[in-house]
């Protein structure tokens, strides 16, 4: 498995991804409104983050989902994730997405990171808590912020 920066070519299968109803309800800005992404509100989400890492999961020759290092300007930037495609889930290919991602962050210089997460999202808070991350406190209405030593 790999991690690669994303492409142009990426964006249509991300958005597709982003759209899935099973994988937005981890989404916070679709999971409470279940409302589906337009293409110019996706471009623009993708360049509006222009100083984030983007980052497209690779297993096996293909591309199986997305991790994005977001507030690379602060000393604790923010992890994002998901295994778009659902029958990998549970095969440990997010933890393993998600330690690379750390590992990429502390080559960097960093020191620490964060990530945000629905409160009812038990598989993810397991998987973030068997790397280290521990819950810091709320964010967000429905929502943890926890945070990991790299």
């Amino acid at each position: 498995m790999k991690l690669r920066e994303l492409r142009r070519e990426d964006w249509e299968l991300l958005l597709a991804w982003r759209n899935n109803p099973i994988l937005y309800k981890g989404f916070y800005s679709q999971a409470f409104s279940n409302s589906l992404i337009e293409w110019e509100d996706h471009v623009k989400w993708i360049e509006s983050r222009a100083n984030w890492k983007h980052f497209i999961i690779e297993y096996e020759g293909r591309r199986i989902g997305s991790v994005t290092i977001g507030w690379l300007d602060s000393w604790t930037p923010e992890l994002g994730y998901y295994v778009g495609e659902i029958p990998l889930w549970g095969k440990g290919l997010g933890k393993q997405a998600v330690r690379m991602a750390m590992d990429w962050l502390k080559e960097q210089g960093y020191k620490y990171c964060h990530t945000t997460v629905i409160k009812d999202n038990e598989r993810s808070l397991g998987l973030l808590k068997g790397l280290g991350f521990w819950i810091q406190g709320d964010a967000r209405e429905n929502e943890v912020w926890l945070c990991a030593v790299l």
